[in-house]
């Protein structure tokens, strides 16, 4: 291979991945598995700024391998020509990745790859299979040097606050259609006013500027805030930071001395005596800084009269979705979650609040004449923001409005039809889960999951290609996983349990045939967990079926998964009900070495990602009680209970289904009594 005379991006070589736009969530994980792996890697998304040609050119000189991701539409990509033929020429080491199922380069890609040997990795799954492959194949070309290591960054880490262009940290960043943030000096250059478009410097995306002003591009607060919190803890520990008075005329000329967590204002001595003396702001929670002792101290007025909520007032029509964008995510809405908590300073009320703010942008949206696809794809939006808040009821009524305005205004299309139909499915499935752990189940509940499971199915058997069978696959699981609650409750004259059996039993025979057919291994062993549910307790195919789920478990996720665990809970289970308690206690024995390991790590991981409070800090904190109820530690399994109260009633409120169900639980009387001593021993100290 011959080697690059100049290496200006980098004093070490690097792996560089070329893709087409289309296969960039995939490419992100290829490369954070690489670097995990101890690859120096490079990727435009992290390494592009200024001049687009010549950092292409230092990539690829730089470059000791380059996993060329080919697709229909890498072939037609000028720029990814451009790239390749220039690895060509470079001679440099090709090793080609397909991204697309049954594709076959022609023409000049044709000619360029030869007679290569291809690494499937047109899915997650086909891309996890023939990762050690490919890390054959690359051996040591582009490792990191044995002193250099690599860390995910973390949230709130410095380099998840640095403006891409400046790389330093960001002030008053600003965020593109595309998701990129940049600091608002910084794309002033780019883009003079009166510019109608800019073109992103991190994914080139083009994007129109509105009223021709880079600075009328929404403001990301959350980040902003981040970089903020980031600065306090600098100059708390004597690092270099400079603040200014925020609230002052005085503004550089006045000692900073305090910064107001609520109004988030940094403020001198006078900014904090008006503070402690206005009725509105004496509520205020401060953090006094002492940099000389290092030590900052929080602290809370004295209320000399009743405290108002500061009002939120940011622009309906830009920034509160320009907000919302930056932080949804269709699994966990995390940050936009916990911006609502710090709104009301964790008191119950953010998730009336939360709810009232967001149906009343809806109703803005209608009379503002957009148009009938951007309300439907918010109300879809919101009401999955409502599911990840524990807000079924008002999810479910948003879903049905969208699922009418689909039929009636948008011609009902299939695919659209179906992902609706399944996110209520979902709802109902959380709601029907959390009423099971409080040992409620409503037959209604039951009902309405299995009929909007079946409506979904009925449009997704009508589609095709490879992400519609996943989809199909999953609804198939999510189905059988219905009916089989159903059979729990017993069935009735619409439905009997032995019917409701033999249906759910021919849809996740259909779900593991595709989940194999798609080879995603992992979701076959988690049906086959719930064909073995459907069978006869004790018997010997559910034993056979949980093992060979245990054993594809292993493979595919180690011997140390959330997966693996619930199948030895299963093992002990079947062995316990055939009264062999020897075997029983080995299952159980490794069922809670498993547990222990994957929720204490994945607590953690929780906390430092997500933050203490958060969805699913919740979850993880209520399996680390059951552990060790479990277990008869009934002293640490209250500790843990503890944490979960705490923790589900800042995020739910007292009323809600989820804390009420912790709070049974601490009313039992092993709990009432371990509270009554810990309380004593606290008073005595």
């Amino acid at each position: 291979m011959a080697t690059s005379q100049n290496d200006k991006v980098s004093p070490t070589k690097h792996v560089m991945i070329s893709y087409q736009w289309d296969s960039q969530k995939r490419m992100i994980k290829l490369r954070d598995k690489l670097k995990a792996a101890g690859y120096n890697v490079w990727m435009d998304i992290n390494h592009m700024a200024g001049d687009t040609l010549a950092c292409m050119a230092d990539a690829v000189e730089n470059a000791d391998a380059i996993l060329m991701c080919v697709s229909k539409r890498y072939q037609d990509s000028k720029s990814c020509k451009k790239e390749a033929e220039y690895a060509f020429q470079k001679d440099k080491v090709i090793i080609p990745l397909k991204v697309e199922e049954n594709f076959q380069p022609t023409g000049w890609l044709g000619l360029l790859m030869g007679t290569a040997l291809y690494y499937q990795a047109h899915s997650d799954e086909m891309l996890d299979k023939t990762f050690s492959d490919v890390l054959k194949e690359l051996g040591d070309k582009g490792k990191m040097a044995k002193q250099e290591k690599w860390l995910p960054v973390q949230r709130g880490g410095s380099k998840a606050l640095q403006c891409p262009i400046c790389l330093l940290p960001f002030k008053n960043p600003k965020m593109l259609p595309c998701m990129h943030r940049f600091c608002e000096e910084c794309l002033v250059p780019l883009a003079p006013t009166g510019t109608k478009y800019i073109s992103c410097p991190l994914c080139r995306k083009e994007s129109s500027v509105p009223k021709g002003d880079v600075r009328q591009f929404p403001t990301d607060f959350h980040l902003k805030e981040l970089v903020e919190e980031e600065a306090s803890k600098q100059q708390l520990s004597g690092g270099e930071v400079e603040f200014s008075c925020t609230c002052c005329e005085m503004g550089k000329q006045s000692r900073v001395v305090a910064k107001c967590q609520d109004c988030k204002h940094y403020i001198c001595d006078s900014g904090l005596s008006a503070h402690k003396s206005d009725e509105k702001l004496c509520q205020h929670k401060l953090l006094l800084f002492d940099v000389a002792k290092g030590e900052n101290t929080e602290t809370k007025q004295k209320p000399t009269a009743k405290a108002e909520k500061p009002e939120i007032k940011l622009n309906m029509e830009t920034e509160w979705w320009g907000l919302f964008d930056a932080m949804y995510d269709d699994d966990h809405s995390i940050n936009l979650l916990r911006f609502w908590i710090q709104c009301y300073n964790g008191e119950s009320q953010w998730q009336d609040m939360m709810v009232n703010h967001y149906l009343s942008c809806l109703d803005e949206l209608k009379t503002q004449g957009n148009d009938q696809e951007t309300l439907a794809k918010r109300q879809q939006q919101i009401a999955t923001v409502f599911k990840q808040a524990g807000q079924y009821d008002k999810a479910i009524e948003l879903i049905e409005k969208a699922l009418d305005l689909e039929v009636k205004e948008l011609g009902g299309r299939p695919e659209r039809l179906g992902d609706l139909y399944f996110l209520i499915s979902d709802v109902y499935s959380e709601r029907l889960n959390s009423i099971a752990l409080a040992r409620n189940v409503d037959p209604d509940m039951v009902q309405q999951y299995i009929k909007h499971a079946r409506n979904c199915l009925n449009l997704r058997h009508k589609a095709k290609g490879d992400d519609q069978k996943f989809k199909l696959a999953s609804i198939l699981r999510s189905l059988s996983h219905a009916l089989r609650n159903w059979i729990d409750y017993g069935g009735d004259k619409t439905l009997s349990a032995q019917d409701a059996k033999t249906e759910s039993m021919k849809h996740i025979e259909e779900a593991i045939k595709l989940f194999t057919k798609l080879k995603a291994k992992g979701n076959v062993a988690k049906c086959i967990m719930t064909k073995s549910s459907l069978l006869e307790a004790g018997s010997e195919e559910k034993e056979k079926l949980l093992r060979k789920a245990l054993e594809m478990c292993d493979e595919v996720y180690g011997e140390v998964s959330r997966l693996s665990g619930m199948l030895l809970w299963c093992m002990y289970v079947l062995f316990h009900t055939r009264k062999d308690f020897y075997e029983a206690y080995k299952w159980l024995e490794k069922c809670s070495q498993v547990r222990t390991k994957v929720h204490t790590f994945t607590y953690c991981f929780c906390n430092e990602v997500y933050g203490e409070v958060s969805r699913l800090s919740g979850m993880l904190l209520w399996c680390m009680y059951v552990l060790f109820h479990t277990r008869k530690d009934f002293y640490e399994a209250y500790k843990w209970l503890e944490k979960c109260s705490q923790v589900r009633t800042k995020l739910y409120g007292e009323h809600h289904l989820h804390s009420q169900m912790v709070y049974t639980e601490l009313n039992r009387s092993i709990y009432r009594e371990i509270a009554r001593k810990t309380k004593e021993a606290e008073q005595k100290s």
